[in-house]
């Protein structure tokens, strides 16, 4: 959430894991594992390297983010017993499982979290926050850590496949250059880009660089088949940019619901890094059609059913320029959507706010802790909490474009041009280039 800004120690995460999965004794070990400025997935490095087994063979619940303190599980196949106690990263048994640990081990996630620089109003309105997020719970929207892709201004890769340009998604993925990179990371990228389309020069670049060598391999061989080049992108980066997209639009859908079905006067509307999230102060008036769920879309939407759902979706692909029958990938391997349900509203269990004290500038302290179920985001508790650090000025505008805080400049992305309002609008008529 804009406006909210967290030292890694201030933002705690624990996995909560079903207490049925661990036994004496089993053909798996189950480790845990806390961690601090690293991905789970480099915490897995480290575990497997320690027990000697393929990283693909360590089972997690899911992914944690770098930028917090967090306690999760992992689970390995029966090896010698291992420990691990760095300032980064603490390894420890925990107990034996059956099988691998799986995201259906686990019941969510507990976060304690320091608000920093509470302001007078903020906290005269705390107390009234808090009990309506109690009885009435918060909208589950996708929150900032589903949208990497935005931080590493790589845009929407989903949204350009099913456009039909692979190209241009591929060098986005590869070639898109954003302040979150390293210096490392930043150089290869500025080097891809300017030998772009000289496909044996990326490919050497590739080979010191340590990623897309294969990529570039198949480009050096079939110089214009980009869609077959994904193949060589690693399953995982396919999904977590496939996802992003779909989440992207089912925020943008439920927002927008949020908003026709709400009050003014109780309609609170926050600024995220994808886009404006709207809140009821109250009770959420829902569609009895629709119950508590929104149908995360599937191919050609043809599995969301509801006429208020499927009409949000057919308005938000017309503004990119797709219609429902587009909204699938065809001919690129790894991007196969898949539909779900999932809740318009959670009710964070077990959720509390209280005094922390001062910082070093005397700015008060609040640590607020709370529950919540797996795929929810604890983000999305804090804007509702804390609405002022990205409320915007109301108005008759449509939520399904792309937002930004009020009074800041957002960075115009690569293959947009800016209209008279500032915001930006696929140009296809300008080539694609990555920053510089």
């Amino acid at each position: 959430m804009s406006g909210i800004k967290f030292k890694p120690q201030d933002f705690r995460v624990r996995e909560l894991l079903d207490p049925e999965y661990l036994r004496p004794s089993g053909k798996h070990r189950v480790y845990r594992v806390k961690k601090r400025k690293r991905t789970s997935l480099e915490a897995a490095q480290v575990l497997a390297e320690l027990v000697g087994v393929p990283a693909a063979e360590v089972g997690m619940a899911g992914l944690k983010d770098r930028q917090a303190v967090t306690l999760q599980y992992m689970s390995v196949p029966v090896r010698r017993e291992v420990h691990l106690n760095e300032r980064d990263i603490v390894i420890e048994p925990a107990g034996f499982a059956s099988e691998p640990l799986s995201s259906a081990h686990s019941l969510g996630n507990g976060f304690e979290i320091t608000v920093r620089g509470i302001s007078p109003r903020e906290l005269s309105e705390l107390d009234a926050h808090i009990e309506s997020v109690r009885e009435h719970g918060v909208v589950n929207y996708f929150g900032e850590q589903r949208f990497g892709n935005l931080r590493f201004a790589q845009g929407w890769i989903a949204l350009d496949l099913m456009q039909g340009k692979p190209e241009r998604a591929l060098k986005s993925l590869i070639c898109g250059v954003s302040e979150q990179d390293d210096e490392i990371h930043a150089r290869f990228k500025h080097a891809f880009a300017r030998t772009w389309g000289e496909w044996r020069e990326c490919r050497d670049i590739a080979g010191k660089f340590g990623s897309f060598h294969s990529v570039f391999e198949h480009l050096a061989r079939n110089p214009e088949d980009f869609a077959g080049a994904f193949t060589y992108v690693s399953s995982r980066l396919r999904l977590i940019h496939l996802y992003a997209w779909q989440s992207h639009l089912w925020n943008r859908t439920v927002a927008n619901y949020v908003r026709e079905v709400t009050p003014k006067k109780d309609l609170l509307m926050v600024d995220a890094l994808e886009g404006r999230l709207n809140f009821s102060r109250g009770a959420l008036p829902l569609d009895p059609e629709l119950g508590n769920n929104w149908r995360l879309p599937g191919p050609r939407l043809e599995d969301v059913t509801a006429q208020r759902t499927r009409e949000m979706y057919t308005k938000a692909l017309e503004l990119e320029g797709l219609s429902p029958e587009q909204f699938e990938i065809e001919g690129v391997s790894g991007f196969q959507l898949k539909g779900e349900d999932r809740e318009i509203l959670i009710r964070p269990r077990k959720l509390k706010a209280e005094p922390d004290g001062f910082d070093r500038e005397g700015q008060p302290k609040h640590r607020v802790c709370f529950e919540l179920p797996r795929g929810s985001y604890a983000t999305m508790v804090l804007a509702r909490l804390f609405p002022l650090r990205g409320e915007r000025p109301h108005s008759d505008s449509s939520d399904f474009g792309p937002g930004r805080p009020t009074g800041q400049r957002r960075e115009q992305r690569p293959g947009f041009s800016r209209d008279r309002r500032g915001e930006d609008r696929r140009d296809d008529r300008r080539p694609f280039r990555p920053n510089r």
